[in-house]
């Protein structure tokens, strides 16, 4: 079968008539071609385009603006971490310790504190000092924080000093005439006798002008007469009473002055040594206006 090869000559393409502007005549610009909507898509939404364009805008704002940010962002981060740690249980007293009792009891001590569900960061301490203050065995107390959720409660328990002998028993007493016991006094230290007949309990306080007296006799008497106290005795009306370890008694009353007393005494025994005086008990209690028996 023979077939036959179709020749397709070329289409003549279409004359086109180009107007040439007359000289001296304004060019005018060609119309732009007509676009195809198809080719290029449908036309966006005014919603995404003005999305996009706030988008921009900001991004453009935080790269001019991020140091402020930044530190913006921080100080957030450091109000929120201390709001967590002001509301935080971690940040709470937990246990309270005491440390330096030893006559006093520790159930004394933490019955005048209170520090549950306290914060550490703001528990105050100056009511609990004073109520502890107030126990008579202690000197002194000072409380602390001991982080994370420990309060330490340091307690200085009063010193034996001395003993006071009243009603037929005799107590251990701290300088200041604090009565402690019935413990055993410092070696070769000052007794005081009484004579009233009233027991005393831990805690109470002796009249601490017979204590002062005492303390202060004790420390100048060998110095002013060259002799030591042996007994020293104490009574409400009288005061204090002391006898020498040469026979000599003298009453001087409260704790008023006794390096003076003490001075008169010693000028009274060397005028009474003199005069060939003799005498048992001086009387010191108004100064200077002694008195001999």
């Amino acid at each position: 079968m023979i077939r036959r090869h179709e020749r397709h000559e070329p289409r003549p393409e279409p004359k086109r008539v180009v107007r040439r502007a007359r000289k001296g005549a304004p060019v005018v610009a060609a119309a732009p071609p007509r676009t195809n909507a198809a080719s290029v898509g449908r036309r966006q939404p005014r919603s995404l385009t003005a999305f996009r364009t706030a988008s921009r805008q900001a991004r453009v704002w935080v790269r001019r603006n991020w140091l402020p940010i930044a530190a913006a962002a921080v100080l957030l981060g450091v109000l929120a971490g201390a709001a967590w740690t002001w509301q935080s249980p971690l940040l709470r007293v937990r246990e309270v310790e005491v440390v330096g009792a030893v006559t006093a009891r520790e159930g004394d001590i933490l019955d005048r504190v209170d520090f549950r569900d306290e914060r550490m960061l703001t528990v105050s301490f100056r009511e609990a000092e004073r109520a502890i203050a107030g126990i008579p065995l202690l000197a002194s107390v000072e409380i602390e924080r001991q982080w994370p959720d420990t309060v330490r409660i340091t307690v200085r328990e009063r010193e034996p000093w001395g003993s006071w002998e009243q009603a037929g028993l005799r107590y251990t007493i701290d300088r200041e005439g604090y009565v402690l016991g019935h413990g055993t006094p410092p070696p070769h230290s000052t007794t005081i006798v009484s004579n009233e007949s009233f027991s005393l309990q831990p805690g109470d306080r002796i009249d601490h002008h017979a204590v002062d007296a005492a303390a202060a006799i004790n420390e100048k008497i060998e110095r002013a007469l060259g002799t030591r106290a042996v007994e020293l005795t104490y009574s409400p009306d009288e005061g204090i009473r002391v006898r020498t370890a040469d026979g000599q008694t003298a009453l001087l009353g409260d704790s008023s002055g006794i390096a003076y007393k003490l001075a008169v005494w010693a000028r009274v025994a060397e005028e009474a040594t003199a005069l060939n005086i003799t005498y048992s008990t001086i009387d010191l209690r108004f100064g200077n206006r002694p008195v001999l028996r």
